[in-house]
């Protein structure tokens, strides 16, 4: 599959073959309508087809630019649910202090395993895309015996029982901030989108072909340029797209962090 090919290479490499691959079909293209169609007679239609590029151009860009922005809001809210997610687990872990200290010690013991399994086992199927039910099963299974946990223990005092809500609450929140994650792993721009994109690339190099340059060196140097800049929103765009993929994706490091912060809060209590 192209999507695990791409993904799997570091994100320099994806940006030159697809800036190499793309300009260098544009630069061949012209050179071979160079050929077939005669640079006179396109030199008196220069004009025209300049005012008709524009149009093209603007509505090209707005489509990428549209479609860019999109993408970015999708990483942005994948990596809040993760902070969220990571947030949640914090919470969990410093009210745990509030129960007693038996179930306390099982419930920080289960949430580092929780921990564990994200980081150690989720985010590598993540990145490879791998994200059937059996990935993330181990996962559910610690947070029921969790949710077990703090359903059965009954509570001494008014303050455990406040507690008791306040990691009932965290945790459906917990919860809710998985199942975010786990559907935000799997999102991506449809097929659909990708095909108007290189329909419409297509459509706005060889736009430039029919352009009556004086000199050939010129016209080669501005259908470079362009193809260039449209290949760049390309690797940004499939650099953003799978939020959990490729070398600029959401880390784990939100979890570590909230395991190296509850260890910390335990020693300092000691």
């Amino acid at each position: 599959m192209l999507a695990d090919f791409i993904y799997s290479q570091p994100t320099w490499l994806i940006a030159v073959l697809v800036i190499g691959i793309w300009t260098g079909l544009s630069l061949l293209g012209l050179y071979v309508f160079n050929r077939v169609v005669d640079v006179h007679m396109r030199h008196r239609d220069t004009e025209t087809v300049g005012l008709s590029y524009n149009t093209v151009a603007v509505v090209y860009a707005v489509l990428l630019a549209l479609i860019a922005v999109d993408v970015f809001e999708t990483f942005s809210k994948a990596d809040s649910i993760v902070s969220s997610e990571s947030n949640k687990l914090s919470n969990l872990m410093l009210d745990a202090s509030g129960l007693s200290p038996q179930l306390a010690s099982q419930v920080r013991s289960d949430l580092n395993k929780y921990i564990d399994i994200a980081v150690k086992s989720e985010w590598p199927s993540q990145q490879a895309g791998k994200l059937g039910g059996e990935v993330f099963m181990p996962g559910w299974t610690v947070l029921a015996h969790v949710s077990d946990e703090l359903a059965v223990f009954e509570p001494t005092s008014m303050g455990q029982n406040v507690d008791k809500a306040e990691m009932l609450h965290a945790l459906n929140d917990l919860i809710k901030a998985r199942r975010s994650r786990i559907i935000a792993a799997g999102e991506h721009l449809p097929s659909v989108i990708w095909k108007m994109l290189l329909l419409g690339g297509v459509v706005a190099v060889v736009f430039t072909y029919f352009f009556g340059a004086n000199n050939f060196g010129i016209h080669m140097a501005i259908t470079g340029l362009i193809a260039v800049t449209i290949s760049l929103v390309f690797v940004l765009i499939i650099t953003l797209d799978y939020p959990f993929r490729g070398g600029v994706s959401v880390s784990s490091d939100a979890f570590r962090s909230v395991q190296q912060n509850a260890e910390g809060s335990l020693a300092a209590q000691h």
